[in-house]
């Protein structure tokens, strides 16, 4: 743990906290702008969607929800394909992607009927054989997931940017980093993977706006205990003199 450290580490010397300390405001940038303006756009389209009137027969308007049946041609399912076109009763082809295979996709085959749901001219969800499946029209991660990628993003930054900045303070080109430092880089880290770790569970679950940040903060409450933990032991010594790593 007080050994010496590689060139990649954040505190190595003044150049390497510098591009850290740049790449922690990156992080609490693209936070602010995620909490800020993505969340709210897509709180504000799957509320609109949820709340639009379905469409009368004699008028259609992108502002209501209808109904309509494609045929299913062209399938494409594996990474980065999970794509197919639905045709109506018109000709009209429509190119239509999904966020996975599963789990209506994978279950299709050329020919068959499927009932899309469309709202502001795109097809938001397709239906067939009880399944349901939305499509990338539709905003594939609930809010609640990127909201908790942003805290991830956000907090981690905030920690990281902090400790850079000591080190800087410090003299980071003449003295070895303290033991509390290193702490909280590990802390930054931890706090970042936990922010991905709730996105990828609240996306993939489909769950509530609070479900995501809750998970977060579940993950992250021990590494925060044991960063407080370690920080009251470790000693308050004096900057050793840096060590610079022999070629």
């Amino acid at each position: 743990m007080d050994g010496r450290m590689s060139s990649r580490n954040p505190l190595y010397n003044s150049a390497t906290a510098i591009i850290s300390l740049v790449f922690a405001a990156i992080c609490v940038g693209a936070s602010v702008w995620l909490m800020s303006v993505w969340v709210p756009k897509q709180i504000a389209d799957e509320r609109a969607y949820r709340s639009a009137p379905v469409c009368a027969q004699a008028t259609r308007t992108d502002d209501c929800v209808r109904d309509q049946e494609f045929t299913v041609s062209d399938i494409r399912l594996g990474k980065d394909q999970h794509k197919a076109t639905l045709t109506d009763s018109t000709g009209t082809a429509r190119r239509i992607g999904f966020a996975d295979d599963d789990p209506l996709l994978s279950t299709l085959r050329d020919g068959d009927r499927v009932t899309g749901t469309v709202w502001q001219g795109a097809v938001q969800e397709v239906t067939a054989k009880g399944i349901n499946q939305k499509t990338w029209a539709r905003p594939v991660n609930p809010p609640g997931a990127d909201l908790a990628a942003a805290l991830g993003m956000g907090v981690a930054g905030l920690t990281l940017s902090t400790v850079c900045v000591w080190r800087l303070r410090q003299g980071a080109d003449k003295h070895e980093p303290t033991r509390r430092m290193r702490y909280l880089v590990r802390l930054a880290a931890g706090l970042g993977v936990a922010g991905i770790a709730a996105a990828v569970i609240t996306a993939y679950f489909d769950l509530g706006i609070w479900t995501g940040p809750a998970l977060w903060a579940l993950f992250t409450a021990p590494m925060v205990a044991f960063t407080v933990h370690v920080w009251r032991r470790a000693p308050f010594l004096r900057p050793e003199p840096w060590k610079p790593t022999p070629l």
